[in-house]
């Protein structure tokens, strides 16, 4: 069904839901809910940074955005959340737990609200969320939640870190789940080095860490690939961060809760995009100087890059520490390997750190998996909250009070029954649960049709958005016919297959009618 009608229906629905409840006393606080629920439709898709303490959530944001936005460095630990969302000029407003007025700060002090800081700690704890405002491209598409993070399962070697954590730990675990139901899809970040046992990592997955996430609204990060690059065991960082994701893919319990994992290089992305000319100048010299057998050898050994002074190496120790801290030993020896094949300006150098660090794919998965179904995902968790804290409610209604919040509530029920959004995201659920008889072609029909490349008739159909509607009736008709003869293959397929089949009938039956309505009014 056209998305566009879709979204007027639900518009008509809160109409009615809204002049049902206004000016009804004792019903002030529902149609609050109704009025903030149906604002959260038309703003963009919420995606919760999530991860324990130390993953690289503040890199790994930086990354996404293009530019330093957030704080990072060697800072164990954030109090606040930062609710970041497009504005043309950068700035921040306060938001407060005791409900006082939210206060304008100027945008430079971001770093001083969010990081710990013993100075002023009984300020920072009374900050309920930072509303950051950014001119981000990636922000116009969604609002990106910064966290403060999941308290970690493991020992920290800093006794600030463990003295903070015994005292806000829990706290800011808890801020963390909160802000992960609360968004419309999470991004869940962690590290996993060659030595980590998976079981070590599995576990983290389990419980009510990750709260109610299903792989329709749910990403695995896997941050710090780079850092692996000083393992002999690791030649190439994304090629170790990939065997590690498709194994820990492969377990049951990360199955049903992460769409996929994906592996990133998060500060080596964050360096090539903040790479200064004069950092270019000098990784152009050293790739000019060095053969790589030196260069190689200098770099595997921090404190020999950084420190120590040698005369062959014009580059002084402080130029190669900034080098260092904006690179690593990865992004410097990925960064010298390119020049010396053929990379001749800051630019290309740019593009080409950036591809090996997997960020563009990253952003692309989210865009695709997330931003093709985001006003369906809105709408299912909008649809969740309203009945949740309707029951609530009701508690305290008097009798025609509850009628009238039994009455909205059955509307919206109707809704999502009758929606045929909602029977495809069920087809999704089934086939991210492993219920689902389908071959890979088929699986790739489903993925297509239900919007994973795309919401218009052309990319549903898989056909790319320069096709006809010549070229795509013919396939949209022949794949309605194709799911109807599985859906009544009763011997050779299991009830949810069968169900799902009809679903996805139907879904190509839309498109057929789509294109057809289209065709007559072309050649009218």
């Amino acid at each position: 069904m056209i998305e566009g009608t879709m979204q007027q229906r639900v518009d008509e629905l809160f109409k009615s839901a809204l002049s049902d409840t206004n000016n009804q006393p004792g019903l002030e606080d529902f149609h609050h809910l109704l009025q903030r629920c149906q604002q959260q439709l038309h703003q963009p898709m919420r995606v919760a940074i999530v991860g324990l303490i130390k993953a690289g959530k503040s890199t790994m944001m930086n990354a996404l955005l293009g530019e330093e936005v957030v704080a990072t460095g060697n800072v164990e630990a954030t109090f606040n959340v930062n609710f970041l969302r497009y504005g043309d000029r950068p700035s921040l407003l306060v938001h407060f737990k005791n409900g006082r007025s939210p206060e304008p700060k100027p945008f430079t002090e971001l770093a001083d609200l969010t990081l710990r800081a013993d100075t002023h700690r009984d300020y920072l704890l009374s900050i309920k969320y930072i509303e950051v405002i950014y001119p981000s491209p990636i922000l116009e598409s969604f609002n990106l939640i910064d966290t403060p993070g999941l308290l970690s399962y493991y020992k920290d070697d800093s006794e600030n870190t463990l003295q903070f954590l015994q005292l806000h730990g829990q706290e800011l675990t808890d801020i963390t789940q909160s802000e992960a139901q609360g968004a419309d899809a999470v991004l869940y970040l962690f590290s996993h080095s060659l030595a980590t046992e998976d079981k070590q990592t599995v576990e983290m997955f389990q419980g009510p860490t990750v709260g109610h996430v299903t792989p329709i609204n749910a990403i695995g990060v896997l941050t710090k690939v780079d850092s692996s690059w000083s393992d002999p065991n690791a030649s190439e960082p994304m090629e170790a961060g990939n065997r590690i994701c498709q194994r820990l893919s492969s377990h049951p319990q990360i199955r049903n809760i992460l769409y996929t994992i994906y592996p990133t290089c998060g500060f080596l992305a964050f360096g090539a995009q903040t790479l200064t000319k004069e950092e270019w100048e000098i990784l152009t010299r050293l790739a000019q100087l060095l053969p790589e057998e030196r260069m190689h050898k200098l770099i595997k050994d921090v404190r020999r890059f950084c420190d120590r002074e040698y005369p062959d190496v014009p580059i002084p120790p402080s130029q190669r520490q900034e080098l260092f801290k904006r690179l690593g030993q990865y992004g410097i020896w990925l960064a010298y390997t390119l020049i010396r094949s053929g990379v001749n300006n800051q630019t290309q150098l740019t593009a080409e750190l950036l591809e090996h660090s997997g960020i563009p794919q990253l952003r692309n998965l989210i865009l695709s998996h997330f931003g093709h179904r985001s006003y369906l995902i809105k709408l299912s968790k909008v649809l969740q909250e309203i009945k949740v804290t309707s029951f609530r409610y009701q508690q305290n209604l008097q009798v025609t009070q509850q009628q009238v919040v039994n009455n909205v509530v059955g509307l919206f029920e109707k809704l999502e029954a009758q929606e045929h959004g909602f029977a495809e995201l069920r087809v999704l659920r089934n086939y991210y649960d492993k219920k689902l008889d389908f071959d890979e072609n088929e699986v790739t029909q489903m993925l297509e049709v239900t919007g994973e490349s795309g919401t218009s008739c052309s990319e549903r159909l898989g056909l790319g958005k320069l096709a006809t509607i010549n070229e795509m009736m013919p396939v949209a008709k022949a794949r309605m016919h194709y799911w109807r003869k599985k859906a009544h293959d009763d011997f050779g397929s299991d009830h949810i297959s069968i169900t799902a089949a009809k679903v996805l009938a139907s879904s190509y039956e839309r498109i057929l009618y789509r294109l057809q309505k289209a065709k007559e009014y072309l050649y009218f």
